[in-house]
């Protein structure tokens, strides 16, 4: 059984979004894999517009809106177990009767966007535990002008950490697991580095 993957993808714009997230469908359809893509109106539009009839009109493809889908998780600006478990957990097992999942979010990065940083932790965290019950491929997406020096710093290493491949734009893939501090390091701010280093060393 092939283990659960939970990726994010750093980026820069929309455009290498976009490539990256049709590639991600297209695979997906490709071997016959249920797909879901929860994102923005915007980025949805984006998505759709690079997809042939054909797979926009896959019974394996659904799209969700990343707001509305918040709205139903959120409980006093706070992300749910029980209603992760009862708007996505049951999706995701519904779908996983068909073949192994794969979904695209960017639910996170929305909260992230309005500097609610520990929540968008707290989703991440859902996810893994999500991936405990049923292995499934999971690709996020911040982009990294969202990553700036005013946020909290422990809360964005956390999102890194959350992860078990971190890709960067610019800068590629590095190992699994054992390149989280070298990739946070190269998406930061210089302005953040020496935060990033004190931070650090406080957990030797």
């Amino acid at each position: 059984m092939i283990p659960p993957q939970h990726i994010v993808e750093i980026y820069e714009d929309d455009e290498f979004l976009t490539d990256a997230v049709a590639g991600f469908i297209k695979v997906g359809l490709r071997l016959n894999e249920p797909v879901i893509i929860i994102a923005t109106a915007s980025h949805s539009k984006n998505f759709r517009n690079v997809l042939t009839p054909d797979e926009f009109a896959s019974e394996n493809l659904t799209f969700l809106d990343a707001a509305a889908l918040l709205s139903d998780l959120m409980v006093d600006d706070w992300p749910n177990q029980s209603k992760f478990t009862q708007v996505l957990g049951n999706r995701i097992h519904k779908a996983s009767q068909k073949g192994r999942v794969r979904v695209f979010g960017e639910m996170e990065a929305v909260l992230w966007a309005e500097g609610q940083y520990q929540a968008a932790v707290r989703l991440e965290r859902l996810w893994n535990t999500e991936q405990t019950i049923r292995p499934f491929t999971l690709l996020h997406a911040y982009p990294r002008a969202a990553f700036t020096s005013t946020e909290d710093l422990q809360s964005l290493l956390a999102v890194y950490g959350a992860h078990t491949h971190v890709h960067h734009q610019k800068t590629g893939t590095p190992p699994p697991r054992s390149g989280y501090l070298i990739a946070a390091l190269s998406s930061l701010p210089s302005s953040l580095w020496s935060d990033v280093a004190t931070y650090c060393m406080l957990l030797e």
